[in-house]
């Protein structure tokens, strides 16, 4: 089972979990279902197992770039849509980014950004277009969180 980040926020003295979109459409979940949570600390260092049969796990997120490509491309960062942003530990934990330069240590910051390390790897496969495509798989590593990058470029039309 994959660990998830919700939001909580408090509306009319009543307390409300957001679970990501691509979660619901991944689990076909509805208005009125019933899910199962388990609570722990605030620091939590191990999650649970919570269903004898998994539901699916989501291993890989996909995503297109989209028109404000230009903070992206000045200061060499990947930008992660707030939508997708639960697939990665919490902010500024660092994990392992495997791209066709090597492997990256980076992590992402509070405002949804992955920056750190990028460098060479804007160089090599910039700059960045709108509607060119991301692609991110979860590689399983015991000891670290490990992802891999793929980057599709979007094919113009001459």
């Amino acid at each position: 089972m994959k660990k998830i980040r919700v939001h909580v926020s408090q509306i009319r003295n009543h307390l409300y979990a957001k679970i990501p979109d691509i979660l619901v459409k991944a689990l076909n979940i509805s208005s009125g279902d019933d899910i199962e949570i388990t609570f722990h600390e605030k620091i939590i260092n191990q999650q649970e197992d919570l269903w004898k049969i998994h539901p699916v796990d989501i291993s890989t997120i996909q995503f297109k770039i989209s028109q404000e490509v230009h903070t992206m491309n000045m200061y060499n960062r990947i930008y992660i849509p707030e939508n997708y942003r639960f697939f990665f530990p919490v902010e500024e934990n660092e994990f392992i980014l495997v791209t066709e330069i090597g492997n990256i240590k980076t992590s992402l910051s509070s405002n949804g950004y992955i920056s750190k390390g990028l460098r060479q790897w804007f160089s090599l496969n910039g700059p960045l277009m709108p509607g060119d495509e991301f692609e991110m798989n979860l590689i399983e590593d015991k000891n670290e969180y490990c992802y891999e990058l793929i980057y599709n470029k979007m094919e113009k039309n001459l």
